[in-house]
């Protein structure tokens, strides 16, 4: 894993665009992922950055069964350029929604296996799908929690899964946990999430191989 930043802004705050602070990517080489949820999904696009690269969609955008206005979406750019002062960027058609933009970026990064995307419900485990590698990768893997603005949360993964970045404060804004785990062989992996309140949650989870 190299560099990665999450950022966020409330509902009814007028950010726009959602943009990363300056990071400091490799070169070439990498493989950038970034993950976006929004309260209004029918804004969703692919994000940009100012090292013009392009993202390509990985799946679909996804609603959440409790809030149907509002979804997720993943992204990545394989073989990236990059460099000093990298920023990605989502657009912001409305201004005041709530947004949340993940960006990893895997240094070495060469295959993007196909991501997969599970919703569970609260009172089942949270966990995500399974994804297979054909040999060793970097598993990212997304939380987006559906419960409502009350109180704080925590979201905390199994299976040797690390959390690198969040955003779990009370308040209307997306919330959002980010895992990694560095397999050594090829497998079938997934992890499970315990969170508080007791929720469901949208789960994001893929695999970057070493090219």
């Amino acid at each position: 894993m190299g560099v990665h930043q999450l950022v966020f802004n409330r509902d009814g705050v007028s950010v726009s665009p959602l943009s990363t602070s300056a990071l400091t990517t490799s070169a070439s080489g990498s493989t950038l992922l970034a993950c976006v949820g929004r309260g209004a999904v029918s804004a969703q696009s692919a994000p940009t950055d100012n090292k013009a690269n392009t993202f390509v969609q990985l799946g679909a955008t996804h609603v959440y069964t409790l809030w149907t206005s509002s979804g997720t979406a993943l992204y990545a750019c394989e073989q990236a350029t990059g460099g000093t002062g990298h920023v990605v960027t989502a657009a912001k058609p409305q201004p005041s929604d709530e947004t949340t933009l993940s960006v990893i970026e895997v240094t070495g990064g060469g295959l993007v296996r196909p991501a997969v995307w599970r919703e569970v419900l609260a009172g089942s485990p949270l966990t995500s799908a399974s994804i297979t590698t054909t040999g060793p990768a970097l598993l990212v893997a997304w939380w987006w929690g559906d419960a409502g603005v009350q109180s704080d949360k925590t979201a905390v993964p199994d299976s040797g899964f690390s959390v690198v970045d969040s955003v779990l404060a009370s308040g209307a804004l997306v919330q959002c946990a980010v895992a990694v785990r560095q397999v050594s062989v090829a497998g079938t992996y997934n992890v499970t999430w315990t969170a508080t309140p007791t929720q469901g949650a949208q789960l994001w989870i893929v695999a970057v191989q070493s090219a």
